[in-house]
């Protein structure tokens, strides 16, 4: 095996252009051995290593194995060292500040070389043990597709390759390296799973391996054939805050909970976001805004699901401007008023529309309500509420941007004409 794995991994490297290389090594069987094989391969090298001092003169020892050793290999080697435990004061789950940290770290230095690659030791069991940690924590099939060997700028040349075949190269060419005793302590999730309870699942089903990763390689096909579709909705729901009901129709059951992991929607709520396709229209769901998510809540509307902002600002009640004028326009336009002064009664102000509300349309005999101005208008029930009337102390004189009313339009014989100008984007 040592000759065909590293040919293997020189074929790999060679698929991906990189300037240099950036070697993630925390002093482990895993990371040690990839060291080997690339520093035999290639001569632009750097090693990252984070010393998170949880495990006392574990900690330092395994900092000075990894140092002594690319002092002897001649390669450069940066130390990230960060007290850990100080930030977990403030509490917060251990692994995920550990990987917080350690990515930072990472991405501090492929920035300083755009053409750098970032090389981690992640194998088959890792990815194996992945797929059932997602499924725990019920992720989509974003999560239980796994690593893949290339994202990015990071590359996992040891994935297609077992512990055990490692562990058994890694003593063919008397390989040295650390052993970490956190590893062993199963009140660690992942820890667990690998000492515990994945081996007396593969003792039952000896074909769960495969299985598991069979799986993933699907999810990995389906999800990017469904990247781009997923891309263009997003976009859209960026740009217009919605997404039509005849693009959710067509997705299939695991593309609709991409979607709303993708949105930050919880996937308990995904029965509910369904039933919103055949709802009414004005029906809502609502849930509690997560820390990755934009939106709070979705309205079903005629054509569309409209998705509300969990930052949203206030509703910004529109201002207006008064000049006396002395003559009316060639052109009029609903968003600048006439009036007629002697047909005013009070001060003139604009508030929220409301049910019931009335108003009389210039060329119409009679009123109409103002909800049905909206509706004719195809005003989406979400933005209903961002619709404003303006007044006097009687009766209402527009709906601002929609329909004027005819009680108080001024005429070229006016004794006197006020021109009112909104200041609000239409």
């Amino acid at each position: 095996m040592p000759n065909k794995l590293q040919q293997e991994i020189a074929s790999f490297l060679s698929q991906y252009d990189a300037a240099h290389y950036f070697i993630a090594v925390s002093g482990g069987m895993d990371s040690m051995l990839l060291l080997e094989l690339v520093s035999g391969l290639n001569s632009n090298l750097t090693v990252l290593h984070v010393n998170y001092h949880l495990r006392g003169e574990e900690s330092e020892a395994d900092q000075a194995f990894v140092q002594a050793y690319c002092h002897t290999k001649g390669i450069p080697c940066m130390v990230h060292s960060i007290q850990l435990s100080d930030k977990l004061k403030y509490g917060g789950n251990l692994q995920q500040l550990a990987r917080d940290e350690r990515y930072a770290f990472f991405k501090q230095h492929l920035e300083e070389i755009p053409q750098a690659r970032l090389l981690v030791a992640h194998h088959q069991d890792d990815q194996f043990e992945t797929f059932w940690l997602q499924l725990f924590r019920g992720s989509g099939m974003s999560g239980l597709k796994g690593m893949r060997a290339e994202n990015g700028r990071i590359l996992r040349p040891l994935l297609p390759y077992s512990k055990k075949e490692l562990s058994t190269y890694a003593k063919s060419i008397s390989l040295k390296w650390r052993e970490d005793s956190s590893n062993q302590k199963t009140t660690y999730q992942r820890n667990a799973l690998r000492l515990k309870r994945l081996p007396e699942l593969q003792k039952e089903i000896p074909t769960l391996r495969d299985s598991v990763l069979y799986l993933q390689q699907l999810f990995q096909e389906h999800l990017t054939d469904f990247e781009s579709t997923l891309s263009i909705l997003i976009e859209s729901l960026k740009n217009t805050g919605t997404i039509t009901l005849s693009d959710i129709i067509q997705l299939h059951d695991y593309q609709s909970i991409e979607l709303i992991k993708r949105i930050g929607i919880p996937t308990a709520h995904l029965d509910a976001f369904l039933a919103l396709i055949s709802a009414e229209t004005g029906k809502k769901i609502t849930w509690r805004n997560t820390e990755s998510g934009l939106y709070h809540a979705v309205i079903r509307e005629r054509e569309s699901l409209r998705f509300i902002r969990a930052s949203s600002e206030p509703v910004r009640m529109p201002e207006f401007h008064i000049e006396k004028v002395t003559r009316l326009p060639a052109n009029f336009s609903k968003h600048v008023l006439y009036l007629d002064a002697d047909h005013l009664n009070g001060i003139l102000h604009v508030r929220p529309w409301k049910i019931g509300d009335r108003i009389y349309p210039i060329g119409l005999n009679g009123s109409k309500l103002i909800s049905d101005i909206l509706k004719d208008a195809k005003v989406q029930h979400s933005e209903k509420k961002q619709q404003f009337v303006l007044c006097d102390d009687e009766k209402i004189l527009a709906c601002i941007g929609y329909c004027i009313d005819r009680r108080a339009i001024a005429k070229n014989e006016s004794r006197e004409i006020l021109r009112i100008d909104f200041n609000i984007n239409w």
